[in-house]
């Protein structure tokens, strides 16, 4: 009986011995069958197609992305008629978007006659579309400083939507043109602060002398950041009025008074203070200047103070 099993015990473990590396293959099999051969596929695919995206995207120009907005994406019979209007939406918002950040290289800027003409009819049929394409075609057509646009973006600002009018005139700002003034000054007063601002901004783009009184007064705005604006602006015109608020401006403790201005801002705050400065080699500044270029917590700053102390 022993014998027996002790014969039995062998040849069951013998059996165990077997189905355990079957089953152990088996899993491996449906593993390596259902999730790593398609993962790897998936893998390939979206190198491949990032690839050919990125392929393409090296070769377009100006044209191609006026084109995106004007064709909003195409139709497909299987998709229901909101999600086509949304998708060509989204499609004219993402052409626009990248026209503008394409036109940020002045190399990219075409300089044929069609393509401005092209911009114009596009910004000029974009009224009533989705409120970015506007921004965007906006900014596109500042950033080719191009002067035959002023005059668009100031017939563009007729009735135009609120939230679309301080594209209009930090473009127009970008422009440069002192034919765009008179329309500026008429948002001085506007009852957003945010068009206010973006507007003394325009103005000191600009760089008019005959605008430094419109600037002076918007230093009493009761609006923290037109006052900051119109200081910078006067300041890049050489205009040492609003040296107290660029002090301000110069001072991180003054800053944190404003929970919305976050570091980051900050930081940008200082350095277009800084830049203004340098414009009018002020002794009390200069004084500041030395200060930060010392002990400001920000390398960037630090060294921009110090750029500006050696000029």
């Amino acid at each position: 009986m022993s014998s027996e099993k002790l014969n039995h015990d062998h040849n069951s473990n013998g059996d165990n011995a077997t189905e355990e590396p079957e089953e152990k293959s088996f899993f491996k099999i449906i593993v390596h069958s259902f999730f790593i051969i398609p993962f790897l596929i998936a893998v390939f695919c979206l190198l491949l197609f990032a690839g050919m995206h990125l392929l393409t995207r090296e070769n377009r120009n100006a044209y191609d992305y006026l084109a995106d907005v004007k064709a909003g994406g195409k139709d497909k019979r299987w998709q229901s008629a909101f999600f086509i209007s949304k998708m060509k939406e989204n499609e004219r918002f993402q052409g626009a978007f990248e026209l503008s950040k394409f036109l940020s290289n002045p190399q990219h800027v075409p300089k044929e006659e069609r393509f401005y003409n092209e911009l114009e009819s596009v910004f000029k049929a974009s009224r009533h579309d989705d409120n970015r394409v506007r921004q965007y075609l906006a900014l596109a057509m500042g950033r080719t400083e191009n002067k035959r646009f002023t005059q668009v973006l100031i017939n563009g600002l007729t009735d135009e939507k609120e939230e679309n009018v301080a594209a209009l005139i930090y473009s127009l700002g970008m422009l440069r043109d002192p034919e765009a003034l008179d329309t500026l000054y008429e948002y001085l007063d506007h009852a957003n602060a945010r068009i206010r601002s973006v507007t003394v901004v325009a103005i000191g783009n600009i760089e008019d002398s005959s605008s430094r009184s419109k600037l002076k007064k918007a230093l009493q705005d009761s609006e923290a950041n037109v006052q900051w604006g119109a200081a910078i602006s006067l300041a890049n015109m050489d205009d040492v009025s609003g040296r107290d608020i660029l002090l301000n401006l110069l001072n991180r403790q003054y800053l944190e008074n404003y929970e919305e201005v976050d570091p980051e801002e900050q930081t940008q705050l200082i350095l277009s203070a800084i830049n203004a400065a340098g414009h009018l080699n002020d002794k009390i500044l200069n004084e500041r200047l030395t200060e930060i270029s010392k002990n400001d917590r920000n390398m960037n700053v630090r060294s921009a103070a110090l750029k500006v102390l050696e000029k």
